[in-house]
């Protein structure tokens, strides 16, 4: 069957959702078909409204800045504004695509930030979704993998935004034909050295047997499901059974732990985790897998570390407890006069005074009678040493001046905020 070009009333059911009012938009354009679709059928329905079009110029080819502006001319012939984002880096040798991944959503969302945008939209359409999923699957992935790509997320304060993740490529290149719409291909995507291209050539193969791209999405749709599901009651489980100290640490109860579905505990103590050390990325499923068995059953070890996090049985193993692992903390930034800056990733802290030379790093373990004479409460509301450790402190080279989350007098120095954990927002 031909695929046909999608309408501008199929468009507005599937930007529907959304609800995007916003005077400005940004979309994310490489100039193959399905971006170059994406930038005509948004400028055809938001009309009054402006769109910024970002083109990455990852600088991989010699020839990919001569492209970026031929992409850009094409856009402004539209009526499109375009804002070219260049990556500087060094040579790369090695996860090439990974690093230009990474780099490509950080220069778009710093764009975002500098432009007021709240609104990012991706060209990632049925076929994507399907390699996506088959990649994951073929690497283990579990079900949050196997959900694929969201047709909407938010990351950085920026909602991205996949409004073609049900239509297939064939609908995006036919858009661009009967529109008469310019597009590039990257001959990149089809090289068998990366594993899409690899993909791309069986797919053939995996369809004559059932394995279709609508069978991948459909897949997709239902561990999505799955996902949310287990979502929710993980979260409900956090609120009602995870205790957050207001110095960062968290603990919970063995047995709740233990009554819990397997599935939500791995959830819940990975939660607790990347709220403690957020990344990207949380544990591998193995060593998870390894420190819950760990955390349920009797052992003589009652401390253990995963994720740069320090895990503690306490009470006889009945109580267990989560701290940063102060040693893995290396983020020691100078501070500057009323600046505030994010420290180990959920601390913000601004400094009130203007001192010169002061860094910000974990208080550590110093003696009990420097922290009575400079706060003389923080021991008694923290005596769990372990937990103190991975305070942010003030430092003037090798002399602690100052624990700003601590004391009122500390507190004039510089202020320190705990960003909270995403269950208790």
């Amino acid at each position: 069957m031909e695929a046909k070009p999608i309408t501008s009333d199929e468009f507005a059911a599937l930007l529907a959702p959304y609800g995007v009012a916003e005077s400005m938009v940004a979309v994310a354009v490489s100039g193959g078909p399905d971006s170059m679709a994406l930038a005509f059928c948004l400028q055809r329905h938001l009309k009054a409204r402006k769109i910024l079009a970002l083109i990455v110029e990852h600088g991989l080819r010699s020839e990919s800045a001569a492209e970026a502006h031929s992409v850009a001319d094409r856009l402004r012939g539209m009526g499109v504004e375009v804002e070219i984002l260049s990556w500087q880096h060094d040579p790369i040798e090695s996860r090439i695509h990974v690093k230009a991944r990474e780099a490509r959503y950080a220069l778009l969302l710093e764009a975002c930030h500098r432009g007021g945008i709240k609104t990012l939209f991706f060209a990632h359409h049925a076929d994507d979704q399907a390699e996506t999923v088959l990649m994951r699957f073929a690497k283990g992935s579990g079900i949050d993998g196997l959900a694929g790509m969201s047709s909407r997320s938010e990351k950085e304060g920026v909602m991205l935004v996949r409004p073609f993740l049900s239509l297939p490529k064939a609908r995006l290149l036919a858009t661009c034909e009967a529109n008469a719409i310019p597009f590039v291909t990257d001959p990149s995507n089809e090289k068998e050295k990366y594993a899409r291209g690899r993909l791309r050539q069986v797919m053939p193969l995996l369809e004559q047997e059932g394995l279709t791209a609508q069978r991948l999405v459909d897949l997709a749709d239902r561990a999505r499901e799955a996902k949310e599901a287990l979502d929710y009651y993980t979260k409900a489980f956090l609120q009602s059974a995870v205790v957050a100290a207001p110095y960062g640490a968290f603990s919970v109860a063995r047995e709740a732990l233990d009554s819990a579905p397997r599935a939500v505990a791995l959830r819940a103590v990975a939660a607790c985790l990347t709220a403690i050390h957020p990344t990207p990325y949380a544990p591998e499923r193995e060593p998870l897998s390894a420190l819950l068995e760990w955390l349920l059953a009797s052992s003589q070890q009652t401390v253990r570390t995963l994720h740069g996090c320090l895990i503690q049985k306490k009470k006889g193993g009945e109580t267990i407890v989560f701290v940063r692992e102060v040693g893995a903390i290396t983020d020691c930034p100078l501070l500057s006069h009323q600046k505030t800056v994010l420290w180990d990733g959920r601390w913000r802290v601004t400094l009130l005074e203007d001192h010169a030379g002061l860094s910000l790093r974990p208080l550590g373990f110093p003696t009990h009678a420097l922290l009575d004479a400079l706060v003389p409460t923080v021991r008694r509301q923290i005596p769990f040493a372990r937990a103190r450790a991975s305070l942010p402190a003030l430092w003037n080279q090798d002399r602690l001046v100052a624990i700003p989350s601590f004391d009122k007098t500390n507190q004039a120095v510089a202020v320190a905020t705990l960003i909270p954990p995403f269950w208790l927002v």
